[in-house]
């Protein structure tokens, strides 16, 4: 009986962080992060880089998904599509700093 009570404490635990991690809030809060990395980016690497192409991309991504957020369609989304969602901003904060980490120093002498 204890073992059943303990399912159900644990099963509504997870739906609770489920529910925390796919809130718009939080998605909101994720593409901002995303768009000051985006344009941190933005000053360190070469105008003529392919880098920069893509983070400008990424960066309009980010208010397009800032404004979606926003719309009632953003909460008829699946859960499973909202994870996937969630699990691909976290990959394209990581690829960011990755690239801004790669960037060759704009000067070879220390500051």
């Amino acid at each position: 009986m204890f073992g059943w009570i303990k399912n159900k404490v644990a099963n509504a635990k997870e739906r609770i962080r489920i529910a925390k991690e796919i809130n718009p809030k939080n998605f909101r809060v994720m593409a901002s992060e995303i768009s000051e990395l985006a344009n941190a980016c933005s000053q360190v690497c070469s105008p003529e880089s392919e880098l920069l192409q893509r983070v400008e991309k990424i960066k309009g991504e980010m208010e397009q998904l800032t404004e979606l957020t926003h719309q009632p369609e953003f909460k008829k989304l699946s859960v499973q599509r909202k994870m996937e969602l969630r699990q691909s901003l976290i990959q394209s904060r990581e690829q960011i700093l990755e690239s801004m980490q790669a960037t060759p120093s704009p000067t070879k002498l220390i500051q």
